[in-house]
């Protein structure tokens, strides 16, 4: 049986390991969290990969990635023959030691989802999102997600700055938005044709007249 181990390295921080994947060939996983308040989360993403490991037969090997939810981690061999977990920092350019951010995005983004009785269902970042000016500076904020193609996350967000001009809208990589407005992640792993506006509070809805098409601005 596996189990999970939690290390304190601090009064806020902690090591959590599963203890028993050896003894069935597989590596045990190291995860580093900045937060304890995490440690129930990271037992989550522990028990994923396990899960993994038992449903497939597969072996995850140093240097291989993995998507979970909306995020990415990386897995690096340590002295101890062990994995340990790296993650892309909040810019998705470099892996950096930890979980922590992915497993923030993973729970608000669920506790979202659960709240307003909507599946979870993650862009990945590094698909296209539609933004007017005003969003990276971190103004008010409307959202409404679009049927899409693959290479976009369906959202268009846009503040009060926005005049229905399209020529006024761009395309931006979607870790460049949470990057630059991380409460906005919260919202990302809604469904297609859920709408928030952040302007007077928190609204989210869903709005089933929505085209399945989305207006086209072109490609930037």
């Amino acid at each position: 049986m596996i189990q999970f181990v939690s290390e304190k390295r601090s009064d806020s921080s902690c090591t959590l390991s599963t203890l028993g994947l050896e003894v069935n060939g597989h590596k045990e996983i190291l995860v580093d969290l900045d937060d304890v308040a995490l440690a129930s989360e990271a037992e989550k993403f522990l028990k994923h990969i396990t899960d993994y490991f038992e449903t497939t037969g597969n072996q995850i090997q140093s240097g291989e990635t993995m998507a979970y939810g909306y995020w990415l981690v990386k897995f690096e061999a340590v002295e101890s023959g062990a994995l340990e977990v790296w993650e892309y920092d909040a810019q998705a350019i470099d892996f950096v030691k930890g979980a922590s951010l992915t497993l923030r995005y993973w729970k608000d983004q669920h506790d979202i989802c659960e709240k307003y009785g909507a599946a979870f269902e993650p862009p990945r970042p590094d698909v296209l999102t539609v933004i007017s000016p005003g969003v990276l500076e971190g103004l008010p904020v409307y959202g409404v997600r679009y049927p899409s193609p693959g290479h976009m996350s369906g959202w268009w967000i846009t503040t009060d700055q926005y005049d229905g001009n399209l020529s006024n809208l761009t395309h931006e990589h979607t870790y460049h938005v949470t990057a630059a407005c991380p409460e906005l992640s919260r919202y990302l792993a809604l469904p297609y044709r859920f709408c928030f506006d952040l302007s007077a509070g928190e609204a989210v809805w869903f709005d089933e007249e929505i085209e399945d098409d989305n207006p086209d601005i072109g490609d930037h």
